[in-house]
């Protein structure tokens, strides 16, 4: 298995009681705030408790139509909710569920811990290098989303500035980023967005530290924890 650890920090002034409430009506809230990636959110079995089915239906800005998700878990008093989506094109074909395990965790400043695994069949050297390749790859594949991505300061390595030009399916225009650290033979690749629409007005950075974690039975596993 191929495992892919991603760690997003990011500094906000929101309590965690706040943060679970607003992803507990991610259904509403996502197709008004952004209907061009979020269509439509619909329950088609269950009243939203563990074994709840949901359908996606996807926007124009994202390459794929519908995604069938099952809630696992919640557990509201620990502000934790696990969800894997089992059917759909955004398994891209090739992957059996993408299992998501959300949990806002508190702290004086506010914090979530979102944890994916994503089952796949390709190595830790591929997905790697896919990522690294992502300045180039995802302006090509989701324009509507990233228009451009434009390196102003360096060569790539640590201490590299980007830009991020967003495109008109997200709510804001640019961000700017960091190379914190870049270790290719482990894998592992951290960055920071320092400036930018995309901090909403009120977050100091969002510090990202990506790992693919190499096994023996293919994979991926993305872990994101914002702080």
């Amino acid at each position: 298995m191929t495992s892919v650890t991603v760690e997003v920090e990011v500094p906000s002034q929101f309590p965690a009681e706040l943060v679970f409430k607003v992803f507990s009506d991610f259904d509403n809230i996502a197709p008004k705030v952004n209907p061009q990636v979020f269509k439509s959110i619909e329950t088609v079995e269950g009243n939203g408790d563990v074994g709840t089915i949901k359908i996606f239906t996807f926007g124009d800005a994202v390459p794929f139509t519908t995604g069938k998700y099952k809630v696992d878990a919640i557990d509201a008093s620990n502000y934790s909710y696990s969800y894997s989506f089992i059917e759909g094109d955004n398994l891209f074909g090739i992957l059996d569920s993408i299992n998501h395990h959300v949990k806002v965790v508190p702290s004086p400043d506010g914090g979530i811990t979102v944890e994916v695994e994503v089952p796949s069949k390709f190595p830790a050297e591929q997905v790697f290098k896919v990522f690294s390749d992502f300045d180039n790859i995802a302006p090509k594949v989701n324009p509507q989303v990233f228009k451009s991505i434009e390196t102003v300061e360096g060569n790539g390595d640590v201490g590299t500035i980007k830009i991020f030009t967003f495109g008109d399916a997200v709510p804001f225009t640019t961000g700017k980023y960091k190379v914190d650290a870049l270790d290719a033979s482990n894998h592992s690749y951290s960055y920071s967005f320092i400036e930018g629409d995309n901090l909403f007005g009120i977050l100091d950075s969002i510090n990202h530290h990506i790992k693919v974690v190499p096994s023996p039975d293919g994979g991926i596993k993305i872990a994101n924890n914002e702080n």
